[in-house]
């Protein structure tokens, strides 16, 4: 970011390994009257193939029998953690052929890369499998399987934790866009415009972006969004041989489970969404919200910095606020070189936003504006590069931003440049500091956009559910809990009274006791964790 809606998995995705040195803070529990979910269903998989997924001339998609192989090190089994080190040799691997048009499935199909870690238990307390997705869009799913089973080893032995990369994610075809000087340029987009030349210049690059992205994807590019993916997870729970889904869904990863359960309500087994995202809610709704949950998690950093020595604000959260928009502004008017590159407005605000994913790294982030403020742009032009995953040859090495673009548009949850541009001057007044530049991550060109639809889930279909909201979620804004929880009055919900994006991973014993019980037993209570 500045893209980052939904965009936990950016930064997740590289995190996760090291999610158990996540700090957390003392933990109280209050709950309601409990609740009681049914078996999470493992067995032979029903006759019938949804949404048209009929057999094809290969044969059909759902008998397939995935060939596992140990998956080859890709770095991660050399993991400080030893509980991720130890899952990461057991990652199995294996390739899965869908069709590339449900609605034409004995067409072109197109292979997803999947992946399984086996039940750690004994065979006959096994309770199935465990599907997970970390959010994005746009992020594979690999280090959420391993990080799913070193961080939650109770469920790990019940259950065969699995997923699989989204189309256009991680090792199942991934997106591409453009080269490094262009990615440069789309990261640089100018947040708080101030005439029609400058969203001008936003459009061009934006325009060149999607073009880049239609030359490189080919046929794919239609068939990249959540509706896919929803039918590419049903193949894969029918291969599995599970009557149902069980489903552990963080940020982006709860509006793809959403939409499961609205397409699949009778395949649903036990699922668990934490970092709500409303799939009742327009792409606005959702930008506006988000806009001001970065500045609520930023007037949250501000009021601990300030306690602290080497802050550089002075006074309380609101001055913190007006002393941070000013020094973006001044980056916006007049990037800070550094050697024959410069820090830009667009690139300090990506940095300021991926570390208030964690209040673990604010103190990260007190460092690098310390450094800012002193005259150095530096540290945080490399903090950036990290980030963004910008080698020093300016080639991006694994970067999601593409695949998060794509599926944005197919799903129909891009804003234009003339939307991003109005949106982002009305989110100023009530978040100033990091809403334009949150908003302008939400735009695109799209070269074959998708419909912005509703998808309210149907309580009465639905078994219960266990949702997860953190009231001060800059990405996820708690404020989407509520609507949740009127469209399933028969979920639980889990309010995290803290800091950051998603609680699943933060081991918080009040959080890992309501998500484990209901991952284990099926039962699940209205719960606040502090």
């Amino acid at each position: 970011m500045t893209r980052h809606p939904f965009r936990a998995a950016r930064l997740r995705s590289s995190a996760l390994a090291a999610a158990a040195a996540v700090a957390v803070v003392a933990t109280g529990c209050t709950s309601s009257a409990g609740r009681t979910a049914g078996p999470p269903g493992s067995g032979p998989a029903k006759a019938g193939s949804p949404s048209g997924a009929s057999p094809s001339p290969a044969g059909d998609f759902r008998a397939q029998k995935p060939a596992w192989r140990t998956c080859t090190d890709d770095g991660t089994a050399q993991s400080s953690d030893p509980a991720y080190r130890s899952a990461a040799r057991r990652l199995e691997c294996a390739k899965l052929r869908v069709p590339l048009d449900y609605a034409a499935p004995g067409g072109k199909s197109v292979q997803i890369a999947v992946y399984r870690l086996p039940a750690a238990g004994p065979a006959g307390q096994r309770l199935g499998s465990l599907a997970t997705n970390p959010g994005g869009p746009g992020s594979g799913v690999r280090s959420t399987v391993v990080g799913l089973a070193a961080a939650k080893p109770d469920v790990a032995k019940r259950y065969d934790i699995v997923g699989f990369d989204p189309r256009g994610t991680g090792a199942s075809r991934p997106v591409v866009c453009g080269d490094g000087p262009l990615m440069d340029r789309i990261q640089s987009l100018d947040p708080t415009t101030a005439d029609a030349a400058q969203v001008d210049a936003n459009a061009a690059v934006l325009k060149e972006f999607g073009q880049g992205c239609a030359a490189r994807t080919g046929d794919l590019l239609p068939h990249l969004g959540t509706a896919e993916a929803v039918e590419d997870m049903d193949v894969l729970r029918s291969v599995l041989g599970d009557d149902k889904v069980n489903f552990v869904g963080t940020s982006y990863g709860t509006y793809l489970g959403a939409r499961y359960a609205a397409a699949h309500p009778d395949r649903v087994g036990r699922f668990v969404l934490d970092g709500l995202v409303d799939p009742a809610s327009d792409r606005f709704t959702v930008a506006r919200e988000q806009a001001v949950g970065f500045d609520t998690a930023f007037r949250a950093f501000a009021a601990d910095c300030v306690q602290r020595r080497g802050c550089p604000f002075s006074g309380g959260a609101d001055a913190a606020a007006a002393s941070m928009r000013t020094m973006l502004g001044q980056l916006g008017d007049r990037p800070r070189p550094v050697g024959k590159r410069a820090l830009d407005e667009g690139m300090a605000s990506t940095v300021v936003s991926a570390y208030l994913y964690s209040p673990a790294s604010w103190s990260a982030l007190r460092d690098l504006l310390g450094t800012l403020y002193g005259g150095d742009a530096r540290p945080m032009l490399r903090a950036f590069d990290s980030y963004a995953r910008r080698a020093d040859d300016g080639t991006y090495q694994g970067a999601t931003l593409a695949g998060y673009y794509e599926i944005n548009c197919a799903d129909g949850r891009s804003l234009t440049a003339a939307e991003a541009d109005r949106l982002a001057h009305e989110v100023a007044a009530d978040a100033p500091v990091l809403g334009p530049s949150v908003v302008w991550s939400w735009a695109a060109d799209c070269a074959a956009p998708g419909p912005d639809r509703a998808y309210p889930l149907d309580a009465v279909k639905l078994p219960n559910l266990l949702l997860v909201s953190t009231t001060r979620d800059p990405a996820t804004p708690n404020v989407a809990a509520a609507r949740l929880k009127r469209q399933l009055p028969n979920a639980a919900l889990v309010t995290y009274n803290g800091d950051g994006h998603v609680a699943f991973y933060r081991h918080n014993p009040c959080v890992d006791r309501a998500t484990s019980s209901y991952l284990l037993t099926g039962a699940a209570t209205d719960t606040t964790c502090s």
